[in-house]
């Protein structure tokens, strides 16, 4: 690394300390730094080679982390995880090959999610339960189709508890 980047580098570093980033995060980061100085965006490109080298920058990488800690933490739909990742501006490609490995029981994930606040439903009138259940797993990016089979799941699981 040349002398002159070390500023740009050790910026960088100091991004990277609090979380991982991907390479437009820290792109976008270095270029707000570097508006009043004299280092340019191929200065940013040739200091992201060198963190992507040193394996401190890895979008598949950071792929695989994100969706695994909001897999344990705040399960979400396939649907949104790849949203914020394009936010982040992870590459589409990347999501896509990741998602292809890596399947999402999308049903599993809402039903258990669900199940959670089921019970504490259970009193209200079924249209309200329903429109609850209908809003907590929409805003989670569910689809009205998966939607559905967790709560009927879920009722027929009452049900069969109600019965013994």
């Amino acid at each position: 690394m040349e002398n002159d980047l070390q500023f740009l580098f050790k910026k960088a570093l100091y991004f990277l300390k609090f979380r991982p980033r991907t390479e437009k995060e820290v792109y976008d980061y270095l270029l707000k730094k570097i508006k009043s100085t004299h280092y340019s965006t191929d200065d940013i490109k040739k200091v992201i080679e060198k963190l992507k080298e040193m394996d401190l920058l890895n979008d598949k990488k950071f792929i695989e982390d994100y969706v695994s800690f909001y897999s344990k933490n705040n399960p979400k739909s396939k649907k949104v995880l790849t949203l914020e990742l394009l936010r982040k501006g992870v590459n589409k490609n990347l999501i896509d090959k990741y998602f292809l490995k890596n399947q999402l029981d999308e049903e599993e994930i809402a039903f258990l999610l669900l199940k959670k606040r089921w019970k504490r439903w259970q009193d209200l009138e079924e249209k309200k339960r329903l429109k609850k259940a209908f809003d907590f797993l929409g805003r989670r990016g569910f689809s009205f189709e998966t939607i559905k089979k967790v709560i009927e799941k879920l009722e027929e699981l009452g049900k069969i508890e109600l019965d013994i």
